[in-house]
């Protein structure tokens, strides 16, 4: 996913504030770099975020929902 890709949606998502915080370390880490923006969309539609969430706290978070995700099509979250 692209940064304009991820800015758009943190944005259309209402985390404007999020998106500042977290600008910088979504860059060092790549949490989102191989992510599709589908991806971002539904975390976003089935978490409800709180303003003062941790950076290591959202990439938790994500990280589970899209291991949880791949283990329901049938697949091994593991490989």
């Amino acid at each position: 996913m692209t940064e304009q890709q991820m800015e758009d949606l943190f944005h259309f998502y209402g985390h404007e504030d999020l998106y500042k915080r977290f600008k910088t370390p979504l860059y060092v880490t790549g949490l989102l770099d191989e992510s599709e923006a589908e991806h971002l969309e539904d975390f976003f539609d089935h978490f409800t975020l709180d303003r003062s969430i941790l950076f290591d706290e959202f990439r938790f978070w994500f990280r589970y929902y899209e291991v949880s995700k791949k283990g329901m099509d049938g697949s091994s979250p593991y490989c």
